[in-house]
């Protein structure tokens, strides 16, 4: 499913609940037209309505009309009240009273299906309770003490503000355990999701996995498992290299997936503790060629004397 399908599907469910509120408030004016004394005011209401839709907005006998309607609609609460009636239900309880559950105010997305559209972004993505960080966890005094950190996270920073038209489409991070490359990976989701990109993040492991299964099953299924590898608008692959490589379709799978998604101009970044040198000899250097190829990828290098904690201790 891609992003399309996610906000065409947010907006079916919106619609399905605003047509049950609608049915609900329907059957309880039926139930209220029962009482004898309301139908006929409801009668005359309508009626009125009508009339009122055939008048000159500004004119004298419209504004008769609205005053006559006021009169009858208050006629009718009193009415409902007198028969112990609940008078809420015959309104419509919208879940957004800005958009009235339409998903859209003056032609543009409502806060409410921006919210929907990103939980069913991060549910479809399957990052949903594996991204801990944001930029605002970013520590600005180690940033302040390693020039290679600072620079990639400006990098990062920049990429995100610009998606999704970089100058380089993709990314690498590469360097050695515990230099603060998930951390960035996950600052990146993060932002990104939220500025409603379909955002998945996997490890190379999971990658592999779900190729494996995708080709192992039919067609139709298979282009239900790789819609999000192959669709989404930033596939982040964390930990290449920790894969196990099972076979040679494992490669075959990986190039498959990293020139299809070059080829439609569809980014992704990649973090890795290999070196260049490595990712050749466990890769080949069609892979390799790829994933560093500085025309359309920006290599980023992570280093340290030590392990580092991008991110501010919590403790203070």
């Amino acid at each position: 499913m891609n992003k399309h399908q996610i906000v065409t599907q947010e907006l079916n469910n919106l619609h399905n609940i605003r047509i049950q509120k609608e049915l609900d408030r329907n059957t309880a004016i039926r139930q209220a037209r029962k009482i004898p004394q309301f139908l006929e005011l409801d009668n005359q209401s309508r009626k009125l309505q009508l009339q009122i839709s055939k008048t000159a907005e500004d004119s004298t006998e419209n504004k008769k009309l609205h005053e006559t309607l006021s009169d009858i609609e208050k006629q009718k609460i009193l009415v409902l009240t007198q028969n112990n009636f609940d008078i809420e239900s015959l309104k419509i309880k919208y879940n957004c009273p800005l958009c009235k559950d339409t998903g859209y105010v003056d032609d543009k997305m409502c806060e409410c299906l921006k919210h929907q559209v990103q939980n069913a972004l991060i549910k479809q993505s399957g990052i949903n309770n594996k991204l801990n960080f944001s930029f605002d966890d970013c520590s600005m005094e180690l940033l302040a003490n390693n020039d290679l950190l600072a620079k990639a996270y400006k990098v990062a920073h920049i990429y995100c503000d610009n998606f999704p038209n970089n100058k380089h489409n993709n990314l690498l991070f590469f360097g050695a355990v515990g230099t603060g490359k998930t951390f960035l990976l996950e600052c990146i989701a993060n932002d990104l999701t939220k500025k409603m990109n379909y955002v998945v993040f996997c490890t190379a492991y999971d990658v592999s996995k779900t190729m494996m299964h995708a080709y192992s099953s039919s067609f139709t299924e298979r282009n239900t498992i790789l819609s999000p590898l192959f669709d989404s608008d930033l596939l982040i692959i964390d930990d290449l290299g920790t894969e196990p490589l099972f076979h040679e379709s494992v490669l075959t799978n990986f190039f498959t997936l990293i020139n299809e998604r070059q080829r439609n101009n569809l980014p992704y970044i990649i973090s890795t503790n290999l070196n260049p040198e490595e990712i050749d000899s466990r890769y080949g250097n069609r892979i390799k060629s790829r994933i560093f190829n500085t025309r359309v990828t920006l290599p980023i290098l992570f280093q340290s004397e030590k392990d580092l904690r991008l991110y501010k201790r919590k403790d203070g």
